[in-house]
């Protein structure tokens, strides 16, 4: 019996199972559980220096902020079709102006007045504009011009808001803060035969300000107050709008351009209200000793630099108050006359600065 178990054993041989694979795959295998959505381990802009498997944008420095929407410019662009389009390219460097038959004709020179009250109306309470920029430029943003004319105002007046300013500013002191504006009498200047003035004679035929520096006419304080109370700015048509007794005007970039007759190479030349406006301690060469160039008294001026701010301060720069101060754009203007100093558009600036004195109690 031993034997045969013996013999069983030796004809047949145990076979050892191996691992298979392919078996195992068949398997069903148990199913897997939904793939979590885990947190970024870095925060955005601080990812690890070594390489990662997805493509990350690139690093902005921390101090670069988000562009702003960009201001409506303040001059017309003459490469688009904008205001007065037809007008510019085919007219003379000066607009024919022709007065008509029905023109008004005032029987008396007007004068200053304050507003008179209707009987027929309920009196409202007024406010005053008097050294209050942020309500006067919050309150010139209305187009007022697009509704019509308050009846319960007198016929100088379109609205509220410019009776208002022209009680509580032009006529706080009983006379209207208008800068007396003077012409430059060239004649007199060149008989004298100064060199410095004959040197700020040259650079005003340069810059082409010999004309309208010399442009005298005269003008009267009830027409002005009447227009800086009325005065609007139509940032999308790029025009001013105002009164004059009761009377709506308008005149827009190009039409404005047209009628200082500067031509058309004004237009092409350098704006000076998109720079900033320069202080004295930057401009050193200016003065006497640069020393005094830190309290920037247009006193302690070269005579050549000295004359030309008198010239601007008189005429297109108008200014009142302290005459040794040099505020706003004044440096920027006397730096354009420095050598190598290049012209600047005569008409943008009048234009401008229409734009900065309207929002100036």
């Amino acid at each position: 019996m031993g034997r045969e178990r013996a013999h069983a054993s030796t004809g047949q041989r145990r076979q050892k199972c191996r691992h298979d694979p392919q078996i195992q795959e068949e398997e069903v295998s148990p199913p897997s559980p939904p793939p979590r959505e885990l947190r970024p381990r870095h925060r955005p802009g601080k990812e690890p220096t070594g390489r990662s498997l997805q493509a990350h944008p690139p690093r902005q420095a921390p101090y670069m902020m988000p562009s702003l929407a960009v201001p409506p410019p303040s001059r017309a662009n003459p490469l688009r079709r904008g205001i007065a389009w037809e007008i510019c390219p085919r007219t003379p460097p000066h607009l024919q102006i022709e007065y008509p038959e029905d023109q008004r004709q005032y029987p008396r020179c007007p004068k200053l007045a304050r507003p008179q009250i209707l009987s027929e109306f309920t009196v409202s309470m007024g406010r005053n504009y008097f050294k209050q920029t942020v309500a006067l430029t919050n309150a010139r943003k209305e187009d007022v011009y697009k509704y019509e004319k308050a009846e319960n105002l007198e016929r100088r007046f379109w609205c509220q808001l410019y009776q208002d300013f022209y009680s509580s500013v032009v006529m706080r002191k009983g006379k209207a803060p208008i800068v007396s504006c003077k012409y430059v009498d060239w004649a007199y200047f060149e008989k004298m035969n100064d060199p410095f003035f004959n040197q700020a004679i040259a650079k005003c035929k340069e810059f082409d300000l010999y004309d309208i520096m010399g442009f005298r006419y005269d003008w009267n304080e009830e027409i002005l107050a009447q227009f800086h109370s009325s005065l609007f700015y139509d940032a999308r048509q790029v025009a001013f709008f105002w009164t004059t007794e009761g009377v709506k005007y308008e005149v827009d970039y190009m039409t404005f351009s047209r009628l200082f007759g500067l031509g058309s190479e004004d237009e092409k030349r350098d704006p000076i209200h998109v720079e900033h406006q320069l202080k004295p301690s930057q401009l050193p060469a200016l003065f006497y000793n640069p020393i005094l160039a830190e309290a920037g008294n247009a006193s302690t001026l070269q005579p050549f630099y000295y004359t030309m701010n008198q010239f601007f301060r008189a005429t297109i720069d108008a200014k009142d108050g302290d005459a040794t101060a040099l505020r706003y754009f004044a440096c920027n203007l006397l730096a354009r006359v420095m050598p190598g100093g290049r012209p600047f558009s005569i008409m943008d600036f009048i234009w401008n600065e229409l734009r900065r004195t309207m929002n100036d109690p």
